[in-house]
């Protein structure tokens, strides 16, 4: 499918792998055809998924409808972590245990066999406990569903979605997530995008393994030295070789995430930065 402004123009086989059509009732009829509901299949696939999973870190489903055109979720009313990010960098224990926390919201995921596909700030959420939850399941997809093409942000995709074929989903789902734990420590993105026709600088640096001319332009932006347990595990989230990037048993034992703030602390922050 391709979108020429605001329409979407689609072959017969794009409408039947994207879309649902529920055909009864028809909801009008005319001379020569009749309209009838459809759906996109991203509604139905976020339902199926989001009943499969239940972890504290995910956003709850509620309930639906029979013929899943809508969705209740679990009320979440302080905005997204990227309005909270806008703030500025957290403090590198804080960030240890948000790091933490995503990763282990992933593994919980991928244990499932189930890939996000579209992991950036925008799609975690502040609950009313002030609990960081992960939501918008509409681009995962059950590993098996090969003939579904992964979703993605720009600026959020592992450089091999823009190669095709035999994607690891998993380790795609790890880059975008070395992006947003980077950004948490940072305050900004690692690079622009790493579309290859773009040619990023920042994003070659790190497609080059210039790692130290990287990270030095990184702290003399920011004034400050970083952790090198940080250093090496953004590093090994962003491998651009997908066949060498950190597994999620890896990630999750990385030295990087030990010794992080409290729950309570991470409360008390994300409480300050939601009523500033």
């Amino acid at each position: 499918m391709k979108q020429e402004k605001n329409i979407i123009v689609f072959t017969q086989q794009d409408f039947q792998s994207n879309f649902l059509v529920n055909p009864n009732p028809p909801l009008g009829s005319g001379h020569d055809a009749k309209v009838y509901l459809a759906m996109h299949k991203r509604t139905v696939n976020e339902i199926k998924i989001l009943k499969l999973i239940d972890h504290p870190g995910i956003v709850q489903i509620k309930g639906h409808a029979q013929d899943y055109t809508c969705v209740l979720l679990e009320y979440m009313p302080h905005d997204t972590f990227l309005r909270i990010l806008k703030k500025g960098p957290f403090h590198i224990s804080l960030s240890k245990t948000l790091a933490s926390h995503l990763i282990h919201i992933l593994a919980t995921l991928h244990n499932h066999q189930i890939a996000h596909c579209d992991i950036k700030p925008e799609n975690i959420l502040i609950a009313a406990d002030y609990k960081v939850k992960l939501c918008d399941f509409g681009f995962a997809r059950i590993t098996q569903q090969l003939s579904r093409p992964p979703g993605g942000t720009p600026g959020y995709t592992a450089p091999e979605i823009y190669k095709g074929n035999n994607l690891d989903l998993f380790k795609c789902d790890i880059f975008a997530l070395g992006i947003v734990i980077f950004i948490i420590v940072m305050g900004f993105p690692p690079f622009q995008s790493n579309d290859p026709t773009l040619r990023d600088q920042w994003w070659n640096m790190i497609l080059n393994k210039q790692y130290d001319i990287f990270w030095k332009k990184c702290e003399q932006y920011r004034q400050q030295k970083y952790p090198l347990e940080f250093k090496d595990m953004i590093m090994q989230m962003l491998e651009p070789d997908p066949d060498k990037r950190i597994n999620i048993t890896q990630l999750s034992q990385h030295s990087f995430l030990q010794n992080g703030a409290s729950i309570e602390q991470i409360v008390q922050e994300l409480q300050k930065r939601v009523k500033k």
